[in-house]
């Protein structure tokens, strides 16, 4: 019986033969380097890929998945060139501003999927050599592991996988065991990040000590902010409620992380008794901490519609007011702050405006959204206006479904068929019958020009199926789902 680990069933804790060493003395030669000497060593008597973390180690003849992904050019020395990345990265979306390369990845080669747009990556050339790295081709900063080479990285997973420690996010935190985190912990020559990391680690046992349980609030009052915000969460995890008094003191923490954490941390152990002090962070100064205020809230039932309302109008950032957007209940008698909102320059507030004035069926939306229809840059809220019209029925509203049937990307043009179809207006015929002889599948594109939305699915195809719905019997007529028996 194998543990159900990520990803396990895909290489079924079995490994590829070993790979032929003149194949590897080949791909060396071709490539200019020598890889380092323990995944050599993998290769050559472990297995050519097989069994490992995630969905388990690649063959090397998939060496250049990853960097195929992100669309890197593999000039002939691609695997030659040093790779810049370094252990603890900051994370932030401009992580590859700091490189003198266009392609940090450069010195890298594929050795896994951890699904999704995730990928683990080897460093073959650069100062941290024999390194993986958890590469994410989507462009969040990657992640380099603690572990200096890949045997070491892929024993510990092994040890973990046997030992029944929580394995979902293999290798995210520091390896060790629990007596081992202790002593780091301990330890007074341990960095602020050594302990902030030791602290992190312990989420992976089911169970921790008693001497454990009593350690992790004392780093609560720490000088070092992650090293206090990675004790809160500690907390949270393992249901230290007899700390709940000191995570209150870090509500209002010189430094963001922190108060982040107590706000989680509070509401998950009491959140009627912390609702009003976690209000109160919604107008806190960082972003990161409002939103974990409003989740925290709105998940305990704890925000009145006067409270989200009061959010709109006056937000402490448009994240918050969006949350709150997308939130409320609407009334017709929110019409007019609706409409206001259509102006809005946050794509996903204007969405959910369109969203909401269909919720309360306005009639007064149909002019302004009219209006708004041709300057509208985003593409989803363009689709949400013609649904509204169609919703909204009227003459004008028509006439732009009519126009829109013609004139709109894939989507806008079946959306604007669907609102017509539904309405049984009839003079949607003519565009539907071409619509219906369309083969190619339908694509959306963003106001950057990117393909953002698509279908397995053609274009006639799926119109087919939105004609076999119409309240029109002339128009159901057009579907080829419509049975003969129907047409009485």
């Amino acid at each position: 019986q194998f543990p159900d680990d990520l990803g396990a069933e895909t290489h079924r804790y079995e490994l590829n033969p070993p790979i032929k060493e003149q194949a590897l003395l080949d791909f060396e030669a071709e490539h200019q380097i020598r890889l380092p000497e323990e995944f050599r060593a993998f290769l050559l008597y472990a297995g050519n890929g097989g069994a490992g973390p995630y969905y388990g180690i690649y063959p090397l003849e998939k060496w250049n998945d990853f960097s195929d992904w992100i669309g890197d050019e593999l000039s002939p020395d691609y695997l030659s060139r040093p790779c810049p990345l370094y252990f603890r990265m900051e994370r932030t979306d401009d992580w590859a501003d700091q490189f003198d390369t266009k392609t940090p990845f450069q010195g890298t080669l594929s050795i896994g999927s951890q699904g999704c747009s995730y990928e683990m990556v080897l460093i073959v050339t650069g100062a941290c050599r024999g390194r993986v790295v958890y590469a994410d081709a989507d462009g969040q900063t990657p992640f380099v592991t603690y572990e200096p080479d890949f045997l070491t990285w892929y024993e510990r997973w092994l040890d973990e996988l046997l030992g029944g420690y929580k394995i979902f996010w293999f290798g995210m935190d520091m390896g060790g065991t629990e007596a081992e985190l202790l002593t780091l912990l301990k330890d007074p020559e341990s960095s602020d990040l050594d302990k902030a990391d030791a602290l992190c680690a312990l989420w992976r046992f089911s169970k921790i000590s008693t001497e454990s349980q009593a350690l992790i609030p004392s780093f609560l009052s720490d000088s070092h902010s992650e090293v206090r915000a990675s004790a809160c969460r500690m907390i949270r995890i393992f249901e230290l409620h007899y700390a709940e008094e000191a995570v209150g003191k870090l509500l209002s923490d010189v430094a963001p992380e922190p108060r982040q954490e107590a706000i989680l941390t509070l509401m998950e152990f009491d959140a009627a008794r912390w609702r009003d002090r976690v209000f109160a962070r919604l107008r806190d100064p960082v972003q990161s901490v409002t939103e974990a205020a409003f989740r925290t809230l709105d998940k305990a039932g704890a925000l009145s519609r006067t409270q989200l309302l009061a959010l709109i109008h006056n937000p402490p950032n448009e994240e918050i007011q969006y949350r709150a957007v997308y939130t409320i209940k609407w009334k017709p008698e929110d019409v007019d702050l609706l409409l206001k909102l259509l102006g809005h320059s946050q794509d996903m507030i204007r969405f959910y405006t369109t969203l909401g004035l269909r919720q309360i069926s306005a009639r007064e939306a149909v002019e302004p959204v009219i209006a708004a229809l041709d300057h509208e840059t985003d593409p989803p809220t363009r689709g949400s206006m013609l649904k509204l019209l169609a919703k909204l029925d009227c003459g004008p509203s028509r006439e732009v479904l009519l126009a829109w049937a013609e004139k709109g990307d894939d989507f806008e043009r079946m959306e604007s068929v669907e609102g017509l179809s539904q309405l049984g207006d009839e003079r949607v015929i003519p565009v539907a019958k071409k619509m219906l002889q369309e083969t190619k599948r339908p694509v959306q594109f963003d106001a950057s020009g990117f393909s953002s939305r698509g279908h397995l699915r053609s274009i006639g195809e799926l119109v087919d199926e939105i004609l076999s719905k119409s309240t029109s019997r002339a128009i159901r007529r057009l579907s080829s789902r419509h049975a003969w028996w129907k047409f009485w």
